[in-house]
């Protein structure tokens, strides 16, 4: 099981079209800026760069920085000399990363200018052009490419990016075929005796032993839970709704999976019910959600702006 990054434990999410959006008002302004060419830092700076580069025509040049001795090196060639630059990174934070590019293009003798998603409080250095100017110390921002962050495992920057990524999966409907409500309804004990029963369905996935199942069956139903996952060798751990909560609709089985799942580390979440794969995409936009239809997956459109706090952005 991954561990809970509580850096992450309070977000805001900027997705694709946001940040896509906030661009095109900007680049009128940036082509009125009369650059030469786009400088993108690897790997932050990709989507905001290569975006700006659609909108106004410039060429792109690659540079990459290396913490451990605050190196920069080009990727590939380098501008012209003495020319103008926007240089493109996600986020002006504390770090010392982009005023140290900053700071070598700099000393080549180019003209420098910096583009950013957002500039964060009490940044190392002010971009010239940013997004978003982001005023709350407390709620970190999370953007599409950095969902892995979740993942508190990846504080370690050991493997790449797509290794911290986690997958929680609902129950009943990907592994099993639901039982319909009605039959719990009418005598719930038969119907426990059907579900335990009711073999592995021939749409049931392959799952990783780093996954884990979230399910709202209620906690008094964990044993026989595990037992009917492990007859199919299903080795996963299972999280099970508390018997306090017991609201069954819809929108809170979903608030209470994409919670737990956040609360435990996990960056995705398949779910079997198309109401509350919906619910889920748009209450937690930072998890990647797939509403799973017996075996076929599709993503859900999910909200475009939305909060897991309350927050405001200037």
């Amino acid at each position: 099981m991954p561990t809970h990054n509580d850096k992450w434990s309070g977000n805001a999410y900027l997705d694709y079209n946001t940040i896509a959006l906030k661009l095109d008002a900007m680049a009128n302004d940036v082509r009125g800026g009369q650059f030469d060419a786009i400088v993108i830092l690897l790997r932050g700076g990709t989507f905001v760069g290569m975006h700006m580069a659609f909108l106004t025509g410039l060429p792109v040049h690659f540079i990459r920085y290396y913490r451990p001795n605050a190196s920069v090196e080009w990727v590939g060639p380098a501008p012209e000399p003495k020319t103008k630059l926007l240089l493109c990174e996600d986020s002006a934070g504390k770090g010392k990363t982009l005023l140290n590019c900053r700071n070598f293009l700099l000393s080549q003798g180019y003209t420098v200018s910096t583009l950013v998603v957002c500039k964060m409080p009490f940044a190392a250095t002010t971009p010239e052009y940013s997004c978003f100017d982001w005023t709350n110390d407390d709620l970190q921002v999370l953007f599409p490419w950095n969902r892995y962050r979740i993942n508190g495992e990846s504080r370690a920057d050991a493997l790449p990016d797509h290794e911290y990524e986690r997958t929680a999966w609902d129950m009943d409907g990907v592994f099993l075929n639901d039982i319909e409500r009605n039959v719990y309804d009418e005598d719930i004990e038969a119907a426990l005796i059907q579900r335990d029963n009711t073999p592995l369905a021939e749409y049931a996935p392959q799952v990783s032993s780093k996954d884990i199942v979230i399910t709202s069956r209620p906690e008094i139903d964990r044993e026989r839970t595990e037992t009917w996952l492990r007859q199919f060798g299903i080795d996963v751990s299972v999280v099970l709704r508390d018997e306090g909560e017991l609201d069954a609709s819809p929108e809170f089985k979903a608030q209470w999976k994409g919670r737990k799942a956040l609360e435990l580390g996990y960056t995705h979440f398949v779910e079997s019910s198309a109401e509350q794969a919906l619910y889920i995409a748009s209450m937690y936009p930072e998890l990647r959600v797939t509403w799973f239809n017996r075996g076929k997956s599709t993503i859900p459109e999910s909200v475009t702006w939305i909060f897991k706090r309350t927050t405001k952005i200037a």
